[in-house]
């Protein structure tokens, strides 16, 4: 009954309330002082707590001489109550994701060393997250579990933010091939233009000209496998920096993609 007590305190019930609901939900009706006795809260308090069970949606009344109460199904509840935590998560989670990227550019020193694959596909994530009209990346490899993470990051975006890549057809990691070029081609967003370029064992991400991750790995073997332990990511918020990687993608994207159009107007013809 404890862990039952607490999971219910997360939706705003007291111990009282807890234990009165979770009573109900054998009991399925009754009259307040049958509530006490099974639930062993004091007569003097139940009618105070069911009263308040009423009011936040536990439990029915039937306005009969004596009152009469009925539970409300667990299901409906925690459907009701799932959705009421979620609101309130997302909006507190945009809340503090406005004043951490409000104070993130103030640092005197914006530029980070990330380890760990993890850590660099979660800052990644985090990068996508406060784009508001581009992305650009250089993908020569990609690490264990990366291309799929930042597709469902694309997806979160609208589509006004453009997101051109320009990749190598494929990697291995671990020894094992991954196709990359097909794994976002298969994505099927509109807003997502890659072409497959010569791109040398590095990867860098930019957001918007403002904010970039640069990140290198160790591999090993004739395919030149990752070795994801290895990898180390660079952050970097210095803006004009960014702004001259991102000036360069450009210059790169457009010269590879009127090279391919040339090339498939010349087949044409």
């Amino acid at each position: 009954m404890e862990k039952i007590i607490n999971v219910l305190a997360k939706f705003g019930l007291s111990t009282y309330e807890s234990k009165a609901y979770i009573t109900m939900c054998s009991m399925i009706n009754g009259k307040a002082i049958d509530i006490s006795e099974a639930s062993g809260i004091p007569r003097s308090k139940i009618y105070d707590v069911l009263k308040e069970l009423n009011k936040k949606g536990f439990v029915e009344v039937e306005r009969t001489k004596p009152l009469k109460y009925t539970v409300v199904t667990p299901k409906v509840v925690f459907e009701r109550e799932k959705e009421k935590l979620e609101a309130e998560l997302a909006e507190c989670e945009e809340e503090l994701s406005e004043l951490y990227n409000q104070e993130i550019s103030k640092t005197q020193a914006p530029v980070w060393l990330i380890n760990t694959s993890e850590k660099i596909i979660a800052k990644e994530l985090e990068i996508i997250e406060r784009s508001r009209s581009s992305i650009s990346m250089r993908i020569g490899f990609l690490l264990e579990g990366e291309g799929d993470e930042l597709i469902k990051a694309f997806r979160r975006l609208g589509e006004d933010v453009s997101i051109r890549i320009l990749a190598s057809r494929e990697c291995y990691i671990d020894k094992e091939k991954v196709e990359i070029i097909e794994t976002f081609k298969k994505s099927g967003l509109r807003n997502l233009e890659i072409i497959k370029a010569d791109i040398p064992f590095v990867k860098v991400l930019i957001r918007d000209g403002r904010e970039m991750i640069h990140t290198f790995v160790q591999f090993t073997g004739e395919e030149k496998s990752v070795i994801p332990k290895t990898a180390v990511g660079i952050w970097n918020q210095y803006n004009d920096v960014c702004r001259n990687y991102e000036e360069r993608f450009d210059n790169q994207f457009k010269k590879i993609k009127d090279k391919r159009q040339e090339k498939m107007k010349n087949i044409r013809e």
